[in-house]
């Protein structure tokens, strides 16, 4: 009978509980959300063949995004594989392939901001790395098959008392409302046309959902909090 590792222990348990956090579980959504937004819009510029920065030739940033534009088909795969892992970390079943694949791309933007010279852009894709690998531990039940041999770590028993956290209705239309506003937000900057003043709208609308959705989350977690009582 194979022998259950101790890391593996560990990161299955300590996964399990973070899962059972309804803070943590929010702020997991939300950090999927913010990879989704930020990669979507982004690779399908790529996708479509079409230039990412008009920095010019007298910049190194924009001299190394025109050779990556004239590869041509490498240039619209790295946008496809960008919107492919936009769309997966946003369903539950497709999260732990969405975080492996994200958690690629990101090391690759992170040592070519290194590389190149994107200055404080570096500290950015860094904390997304950290994003990624967070994300990877949240689906670590999945994952764990890839580095351990698939041995239960908790029994029935000890685990008949977990239950995952659930979203309301009324949030599941709120994060849905201030999903798409910060998607075509994100999508206005990066060449989405449409009409003048939608930016404000979008901005205020996704800041009125993000208030709203932190409300609805205190008074979920104070309901739960009073019901272990």
């Amino acid at each position: 009978m194979n022998e259950v590792s101790k890391p593996d222990s560990w990161l299955l348990s300590f996964s399990r509980r973070a899962r059972q956090n309804p803070w943590l579980h929010r702020g997991t959504l939300g950090l999927r959300f913010l990879l989704s937004i930020g990669f979507i819009p982004t690779g399908l510029v790529k996708l479509f063949g079409l230039p990412f920065s008009n920095l010019g030739s007298s910049n190194p940033v924009g001299v190394f995004f025109d050779m990556l534009l004239a590869t041509g088909v490498y240039w619209q795969f790295l946008g496809a594989m960008q919107v492919f892992a936009g769309i997966l970390v946003m369903f539950n079943r497709t999260l732990a392939l969405g975080s492996i694949l994200f958690t690629g791309i990101m090391l690759n933007i992170l040592f070519i901001t290194i590389g190149v010279g994107f200055g404080n852009t570096a500290y950015l894709a860094f904390m997304m790395v950290l994003g990624c690998f967070w994300l990877c531990f949240w689906e670590w039940e999945k994952l764990r098959v890839l580095f351990f041999d698939p041995v239960p770590v908790l029994s029935q028993k000890e685990d008949s008392g977990s239950k995952s956290v659930e979203l309301s209705v009324t949030e599941k239309i709120v994060y849905g409302a201030g999903y798409s506003c910060g998607l075509l937000f994100f999508g206005m900057t990066r060449g989405l046309k449409l009409p003048l003043g939608t930016e404000m709208f979008l901005v205020g609308f996704g800041l009125v959902c993000l208030i709203v959705a932190f409300i609805l989350g205190f008074r979920a977690s104070t309901k739960l909090a009073e019901t272990k009582l």
